[in-house]
């Protein structure tokens, strides 16, 4: 007994011992605060309720997104909902007695009820790796929504309160993108990219037939589709077309130019549909087939949404539809042939940081989710400023006194001066794309010092293969590429190792839809910096079935730190890998989620799935430091900074 006794004072010593903090080594948090705020429209709708009031519902991208409800008849709010879980909602679905809201990053569907003011979660549609819900459709026969979604292509149904997982659209195509349903017929049509493809789908048999004609099907996507009685209207991108097929026959029997996001349902008063092309409105006449402006050159940009609504005290059925991304509507009473420009009351949302950097004039660069804009934080003097956006920054780096940003889409390259004034178009000014090679996302940046060189790793568009590594001379002002290094595969992450001379490049297995991922893996190579057309070196790496190479960095002493999915490791010029510590037992989704950076006290320091970590450059030992974080970046003093999505944050160690 005396032993047990003794026994257990000892573990509780020594217990109590382990769990003393270390003041002198823990580190300190500071919160600096959201970085970008901004007005962003993903999708909308306009029903009535059933107290006969015209709604408009705006969901806003935020933290969390927001669903806004405006009675267009007096122009006010009447209510504001958060969509926990979600920044954004790119599809909607309205009628009187509900609003179906498909939401991104969790793949997360939401009901609001228009009379009763109230939203209910749904809940997740599909599979683990499901993250978008790019369309909706209503079945009002079978009293069911029907939704496509991505990474997986995947269509499902949701019914008294139960989803069910309907399969991949089409083999291969990560994105389903929009769907509607065919009542009379009992059919859904449904379009995929990238590229395009438009297929029927049997609600009773579950049989798919391909119906898009072969000269379309270099289409990245099919934006939205509406069924009008007889006829199917499907939007492509990029071409600015509708086209419009024979619901029983799927065949194709018209085709228009079109800007706006497909067609309005049928007017309640005319055998009509509406749609915009550019700055004009069109009327489109069912029986005769044939198109009528009625508006000219008043729209100020694309319209996103079209739909009919009454207003108190007239029985005309009102045209009424969201114009961009920001507060713009419009009205058009065809009885009068009266257009109008509104705006809506919408309340700016803190935007979800994307990317951050820290630029070689001492400053944090914030690059806000889809809407481009860039926060900048002057550590010195703990301002932060809000800039005007160049699209979402994927990556950066400095040189000769110059920033050049990595920025999606296009892959595009973008010059500022930080000693001149942010002037989108001007200052940041873009030097070069890469888009006319397939490639979408600058995953990664390097500067090459000594030979005006940056260095670029991109990730393909949707439907093309092969990521590559683009080169901008900073001195010529010329860009080069050298696609398909590592065959199929991105390249992710990036450094230079000045001791060597050579830029190391890591991989993603994830260059090309379809990859097995216990067949693959990423790739770690190097390439002699004067000479990046050369044969790469490949790395040889303890791991197998390795997703990405997500982060490189060059430590002061020489060394190549970086991450292999879930594990940091070390490599040693000329002697391989020679120390590896796991981090995280496993990654998630199709894109790289680490970072590397060196603090002031010469340790590494890195996240990787939403863990920040330290690696001791001495003891080689990792400890966590915290979660729920996403990157982090060191500024030219050593100075740490990471954000979790929502806000900016410093570690001082």
């Amino acid at each position: 007994m005396k032993k047990i006794l003794i026994s257990a004072w000892i573990m509780t010593c020594c217990l109590g011992f382990l769990l003393q903090p270390k003041a002198s080594s823990a580190p300190i948090f500071q919160k600096i605060g959201p970085q970008i705020t901004n007005l962003n429209v993903t999708s909308a709708a306009s029903a009535m309720n059933k107290k006969g009031e015209p709604l408009m519902y705006t969901v806003l991208q935020g933290l969390p997104a927001k669903l806004i409800v405006t009675n267009l008849s007096t122009g006010k709010v009447v209510d504001s909902e958060s969509l926990d879980g979600s920044t954004a909602g790119w599809s909607i679905q309205a009628d009187s007695e509900q609003v179906w809201i498909g939401t991104t990053p969790g793949e997360l569907l939401y009901r609001y009820d228009p009379n009763s003011m109230k939203l209910v979660k749904a809940g997740k549609a599909t599979a683990k790796n499901g993250t978008t819900i790019w369309g909706l459709a209503y079945s009002a026969q079978s009293r069911m929504v029907y939704g496509v979604s991505a990474n997986e292509g995947r269509l499902f149904s949701y019914a008294s309160g139960k989803f069910k997982d309907l399969g991949t659209v089409v083999s291969g195509k990560k994105d389903a993108k929009s769907v509607a349903a065919d009542d009379a017929n009992r059919q859904l049509f449904i379009g995929t990219g990238s590229p395009a493809t438009l297929v029927s789908y049997d609600m009773k048999t579950a049989k798919k037939q391909s119906m898009l004609p072969s000269r379309y099907m270099s289409q990245k996507q099919i934006d939205s589709i509406r069924v009008v009685g007889s006829l199917v209207f499907v939007k492509l991108n990029p071409e600015n077309k509708i086209l419009v097929f024979d619901a029983k026959s799927k065949k194709l029997t018209g085709e228009l130019a079109g800007t706006s996001k497909g067609v309005s349902p049928k007017s309640p008063k005319e055998n009509a549909v509406y749609y915009a092309n550019g700055t004009s409105l069109y009327r489109y006449d069912l029986s005769s087939k044939k198109s009528e402006l009625v508006v000219n050159n008043r729209i100020p940009t694309s319209i996103v949404s079209l739909d009919f609504v009454v207003f108190p005290g007239s029985s005309e059925a009102v045209l009424t539809g969201k114009v961009g991304n920001a507060d713009r509507y419009f009205t058009y009473k065809a009885s009068s042939q009266s257009y109008e420009n509104l705006n809506l009351a919408l309340p700016p949302q803190a935007v979800e940081v994307h990317k951050i950097g820290a630029g070689a004039d001492g400053k944090i660069y914030s690059s806000g989710f889809l809407n481009g804009k860039m926060g900048t934080y002057q550590p010195s003097t703990g301002t932060s400023v809000i800039q005007e956006a160049i699209g979402q920054m994927e990556s950066m780096t400095s040189a000769n006194g110059k920033l050049y940003f990595g920025v999606y889409p296009g892959a595009k390259i973008l010059e500022y001066n930080p000693s001149a004034a942010w002037v989108a178009g001007k200052n940041p000014k873009q030097v070069a794309a890469f888009d006319g090679s397939g490639q979408d996302r600058p995953m990664a940046a390097a500067a090459v010092p000594g030979s005006k060189q940056i260095v670029f790793g991109t990730a393909p568009r949707a439907g093309k293969n092969g990521g590559a590594l683009a080169i901008y001379d900073t001195a010529s002002r010329k860009a080069s590429i050298r696609h398909q290094i590592i065959k199929d595969q991105s390249i992710v992450s990036l450094a230079y190792h000045s001791g060597s001379k050579k830029v190391y490049a890591g991989t993603s297995i994830f260059g090309k839809s379809n990859v097995d991922k216990n067949k693959t893996n990423a790739v770690l190579f190097a390439l002699p910096a004067g000479n990046l057309m050369a044969k790469p070196e490949i790395i040889r790496l303890p791991f197998k079935h390795v997703q990405y190479i997500s982060a490189l960095t060059a430590a002061k002493d020489g060394r190549i730190v970086g991450i292999a999915d879930g594990n940091v490791f070390i490599y040693t010029p000329g002697k391989g890998v020679t120390i590896q510590r796991p981090v995280v037992k496993s990654v998630s989704g199709y894109t790289p989620h680490a970072s590397l950076a060196i603090g002031k006290d010469g340790n590494v320091y890195g996240t990787v799935e939403k863990v920040l970590f330290k690696l001791d450059m001495k003891s080689y030992k990792t400890s966590i430091i915290r979660n729920g974080t996403d990157q982090v970046t060191a500024d030219h003093t050593g100075a740490l900074f990471f954000h979790d999505k929502k806000e900016l944050w410093k570690v001082s160690l």
